[in-house]
């Protein structure tokens, strides 16, 4: 993996185990990353931090359909990630059929909620007939607010003390996909 970054698979079904990361190619490309996946996974540096007012943006492009609709996009607020305490709030879209969906984890073996089921979005790009799909996730926290948006088009908005804010941002790339994943653009506010 590049340097300085971390990756944590979700737990098996089958064998509820951290699922192998020995199926997870992520390798640096271009000005960003390109991961090809088996298991879902998150991906982080610690040094990648956000609080306070700030937003976060990546430009994510799904390259080819996957077996069945998967999603992908962006984690914040993210703390002990690397242990069973974990939590972060992770916000994905799903180009096969343009929706989205924001949930929050809380410990690493937990289920994760909803705090908005699958949706569908006019934002959100859908893939073409060859799987590829370019979507821009970004979330605006700023004065209690958090406003998440795809292609520069708010979805949603919701107080911030109700989701993670505050803690390492990064990746989260679902089961079996291919996805290039642009630069990680952090800005305080």
């Amino acid at each position: 993996f590049p340097a300085a970054w971390h990756v944590r698979t979700e737990l098996s079904r089958q064998t509820g185990q951290p699922a192998p990361v020995a199926n997870i190619k992520f390798s640096a490309m271009g000005d960003g990353f390109h991961v090809t996946v088996g298991p879902a996974a998150i991906y982080w540096r610690d040094a990648d931090t956000a609080s306070g007012n700030y937003h976060v943006v990546a430009k994510l492009t799904q390259m080819q359909n996957p077996a069945h609709p998967e999603s992908y996009g962006i984690i914040l607020g993210g703390k002990s990630l690397a242990d069973s305490g974990q939590s972060y709030t992770y916000f994905l879209v799903r180009a096969v059929d343009g929706m989205y969906s924001i949930r929050r984890r809380a410990g690493y073996a937990a289920r994760p909620t909803a705090v908005v089921e699958w949706t569908a979005s006019d934002a959100v790009v859908k893939a073409d007939s060859t799987g590829k799909a370019t979507n821009e996730l970004s979330v605006l926290v700023r004065g209690g607010r958090v406003s998440f948006m795809v292609n520069g088009k708010e979805v949603y908005a919701a107080d911030a003390a109700g989701l993670d804010t505050g803690g390492v941002v990064g990746y989260r790339v679902n089961h079996n996909l291919d996805v290039h994943l642009g630069p990680l653009g952090i800005h305080k506010l």
